[in-house]
């Protein structure tokens, strides 16, 4: 058991963390692509709009708007109080009306006009109520009269032409309103005057027969009084009788325009009074009502005949009575708002600006026939109270009261009537126009169009395509869940576990004996002497005294049996003793790798059955004969029992004696979990990462797992880097940028030139559907290679083991170079143990190559000169 005070230091999420600045910029320097894709196709399609997009040309026409005085009533006549209100809020809503619409169009010939496809105006398809709608944009002045309506159209002789017949067509909408509204108030009271001359004729008849039939002449000064308040409340109802009457026809006469434009669900009078509501609210008015007109009454007393309160009583209790006007003014507001909203409650949505006006005309005459009621029963009221007191006098005096108030009513009432009549008549008559045209529509310029802005959509475009693109850019990058650069690494390792190097992306070249064996086929490239900084970063330093290593991975497909092979052989290059075992036996890939058959026996066999490890040990290298390799041999049924024994940990122990390093390819731990029982018996961890494959929660999950049981991790080998593309990572001066490498064959120079690749163009696209590609062809592919397995203590005597005297039944010592004789273990080896040699190299060239190796450094790296690859006749 190797024990090691190194401890892994967990970071946590990185996600979790915030992105700083520095890794926005990161993230959109890789992400640029996505960016730019984005930004481009927002621009095109901005260009195809504008391209497409049919111009559009304005015309806008200014109006001055008079409000129609549709509020005046008969009690506002008869009383002298005129009332007006300067608000066009109604009357702009108008504008957009079916009607004034449909009468503009109509006014205009329509066959005059074409769009852009040559198809005529009065085609119903191409120009109608809603399409004209559209174009309309009406506005307004704040706290003017001045009203603006500007017409969109693609024809730019319709779009003036339009305006100008809007605002002909609006002008005469409003003065129709207004003089059917003067004309209705003229003939209602041209039908009451006939009625109030007969009532008049018929009341002096009255008098004139008491007063021949009886002596009473004058009446008394308080009967006097008495019978001028009743005359006084008596005239104020006949107005508000009248005023009455017309609420009710002026909501039949709306009430039927509304059914006949196809409006219904609006509420009737009947209902609204029946609402408990509607009770609560009249009876507050007529309760501040009932009061003010007692105080009209007390001014009465002091003899005023003009149905005004006198100013001595106004003086007294101008408090009071400001308080009651104030009063009645909200209550009469509030109750008109109730009646707006309960009146259009159950009418369905969708109404144009013609039926919301006659909505708000039918409401408002409904509103005004409930106060006309309440009024009318105030005045009752206190009619009958002067009434009562009136009849306590003699009889024959309270009949020519009674006589002379009749008289006075009827006369009074028909001189109102009259002057009435005349107003309105005069009123009717001046009304020739609610609109006055300040600005006509003037045409467009042609080569201005409103519609579409071109800059506005340009620049609108770019802004847009950039955000979209960094969004984009974000989203990939938070669905992107490998690790792309080493700053990821550190993030979840933390800083007490080293970065040993970074590997480029390799292109396999297939035409090599050993194609991914980058330090052996091209040992002065880029990509060799990579391998050759993490070999050297993984040995010396604090790891100097640590020889035996397990190089693993997240998960399969990563790259550590690549790591492996270069690592081992890049160091045995280097003159060391390195044994390579390969520990994923579920999956052996080392044989494979070196191009070998598959050999029958290995680890399995050594610990399993204690075959003795001369006949376990290979030489995958007929070049290099101090890297050895243990191939796993049979495949077990329970893989992690085979770490776990006590044969494999004294095997262990014994071969660190002999080998300068050891290199275990264990197997990933998120397929295998023989990776903790392997952790044990090493003086180091290498997890290989594989960029843009690894992902962060696998590689978090492997550092928990030997955090947990205390495995020193040696350092984080970053593989398969595109340098133009993933990460901080560069390759840095030219000398190692070259497209050229010199390789040494057979010990000399050839000078041929090689063209080299890593993956400089190679799209993270590209790079995972090879890596999948491949790995389901690893999955897959059971092959081995073609070359015979060679046993590594083998003589050069066809059949025989190197053997000397050993001692105890052990097996032969094996010389080498350094002289020291180190016994290897299992059983003993029968001199006449049949095998087959796959070399003819002998113990004496063996020991010759090694000697040649330590004393001529430059010949570090080379390959053999002979008895490697070329046979006794020397091809």
């Amino acid at each position: 058991m190797v024990t090691d005070t190194d401890t892994v230091q967990m970071t946590t999420n990185p996600m979790e963390e915030g992105i700083s600045i520095k890794e926005l910029l990161h993230i959109f320097r890789i992400r640029f692509g996505w960016f730019l894709g984005c930004f481009v196709i927002v621009v095109a399609l901005a260009i195809v709009y504008l391209h497409y997009t049919v111009p559009e040309y304005e015309s806008q026409v200014t109006i001055l708007v008079e409000p129609i005085q549709t509020s005046s009533s008969i009690e506002s006549l008869i009383m002298g109080n005129t009332t007006g209100s300067t608000k066009i809020a109604t009357e702009v809503e108008l504008i957009t009306s079916r009607k004034n619409i449909e009468q503009a169009l109509s006014s205009l010939d329509l066959s005059r006009y074409r769009n852009n496809e040559g198809l005529s105006y009065s085609d119903p398809m191409v120009m109608d109520f809603e399409k004209a709608k559209l174009k309309i944009t009406v506005g307004t002045v704040k706290d003017t009269n001045i009203v603006s309506i500007t017409v969109k159209d693609q024809n730019l002789v319709f779009a003036a032409d339009f305006a100008d017949a809007l605002a002909k067509s609006y002008d005469s909408l409003l003065t129709s309103i207004a003089r059917n509204s003067q004309a209705a108030q003229r003939e209602f009271i041209e039908s009451q005057i006939p009625i109030n001359e007969q009532q008049q004729r018929d009341a002096a008849d009255a008098l004139g027969k008491f007063r021949e039939t009886t002596d009473i002449i004058q009446l008394s000064e308080k009967s006097s009084l008495l019978v001028q308040k009743i005359a006084y409340f008596q005239m104020r109802r006949e107005p508000l009788r009248l005023q009455s009457q017309e609420a009710i026809d002026l909501a039949q006469r709306y009430a039927r325009q509304l059914t006949d434009y196809g409006i219904a669900g609006f509420a009737d009078y009947d209902t609204l009074a029946a609402a408990p509501e509607t009770m609560r609210l009249l009876s507050e008015l007529k309760t501040w009502k009932t009061e003010y007109t007692m105080y009209e009454s007390v001014g009465l007393s002091s003899g005023s005949t003009t149905g005004t309160t006198s100013s001595t009583v106004m003086t007294a209790n101008q408090s009071r009575i400001t308080t009651l006007l104030s009063a009645i003014n909200q209550s009469t507001k509030g109750f008109s708002d109730y009646v707006d909203r309960q009146v259009v409650a159950g009418v369905s949505s969708g109404r144009d600006a013609w039926a919301d006006s006659l909505l708000r005309e039918y409401s408002k005459a409904i509103a005004q026939r409930f106060v006309a009621d309440i009024d009318l029963d105030v005045l009752k009221l206190m009619e009958s109270l002067y009434s009562d007191e009136l009849a306590q006098l003699p009889t024959l005096e309270r009949q020519l009261l009674e006589l002379q108030r009749n008289v006075e009513v009827y006369e009074t009432l028909g001189l109102k009537l009259r002057e009435m009549l005349e107003e309105v008549k005069l009123v009717e008559a001046s009304v020739t126009g609610n609109v006055v045209m300040i600005d006509p529509a003037v045409m467009s310029d042609p080569e201005k169009p409103v519609s579409p802005n071109k800059l506005m959509i340009l620049a609108v475009s770019v802004l847009l395509g950039g955000a979209l693109g960094l969004l984009l850019a974000l989203g990939i990058e938070m669905l992107d869940v490998s690790i792309r650069d080493d700053s990821q690494i550190k993030k979840i390792v933390g800083k007490s576990v080293p970065m040993l190097g970074w590997l480029p992306l390799l292109k396999i070249d297939q035409s090599e004996k050993y194609p991914s064996l980058v330090v052996w086929n091209d040992p002065q490239s880029f990509e060799a002497e990579r391998y050759k900084l993490v070999a050297s970063n993984m040995i010396y330093g604090k790891n100097r005294k640590k020889k035996v290593f397990s190089i693993t991975s997240a998960s399969m497909g990563e790259g550590k049996s690549s790591v492996v092979a270069n690592i081992a052989t890049s160091l045995a290059q280097l003159g060391s003793k390195i044994l390579v075992i390969d520990g994923d036996l579920r999956l052996p890939s080392m044989e494979r790798f070196f191009s070998l058959k598959h050999s029958e026996v290995g680890l399995v066999d050594h610990v399993v059955n204690d075959v003795p490890l001369e006949q376990c040990i290979l030489q995958p290298m007929a070049g290099v004969s101090n890297l050895h390799l243990l191939p796993p041999g049979k495949a077990p049924l329970i893989p992690p029992a085979v770490f776990a024994s006590e044969e494999f940990g004294s095997t262990m122990d014994y071969l660190r004696n002999i080998y300068d390093y050891i290199l275990i390819d264990a197997p990933p731990l998120q397929f295998a979990s023989e990776l903790l029982a392997i952790a044990k018996q090493v003086d180091g961890l290498v997890v290989a990462v594989r960029a843009g494959i690894t992902t962060k929660g696998a590689l978090e999950d492997l550092m928990v797992s030997m955090r947990t049981v205390d495995v020193p991790i040696v350092g984080i080998v970053f593989n398969g880097v595109i340098t133009s593309r993933v990460g901080n990572i560069s390759k840095g001066g030219r000398y190692y940028s070259t497209s050229y490498a010199y390789s040494y064959r057979y010990g000399t120079t050839t000078g041929k030139k090689k063209k080299r690749s890593a993956g400089r163009h190679t799209t993270l696209w590209t790079y995972r559907k090879k890596y999948k590609k491949d790995l389901k062809h690893r999955e897959k592919s059971k092959r081995y290679g073609n070359d015979e397995p060679v046993l590594a203590f083998r003589s050069g005597v066809e059949g025989a083991f190197i053997s000397v005297a050993a001692a105890a039944g052990e097996a032969a010592p094996i010389d080498w170079d350094d002289g020291e004789t180190k016994p290897l273990r299992g059983k003993p080896v029968v001199a006449d143990t049949p095998a087959t040699s796959g070399s003819d190299f002998s113990s004496a060239d063996f020991e010759a190559f090694l000697n040649e190796i330590e004393s001529d450094l430059e010949a570090v790296g080379r390959r053999p000169t002979k008895g490697l690859d070329e046979d006794s006749s020397g091809k």
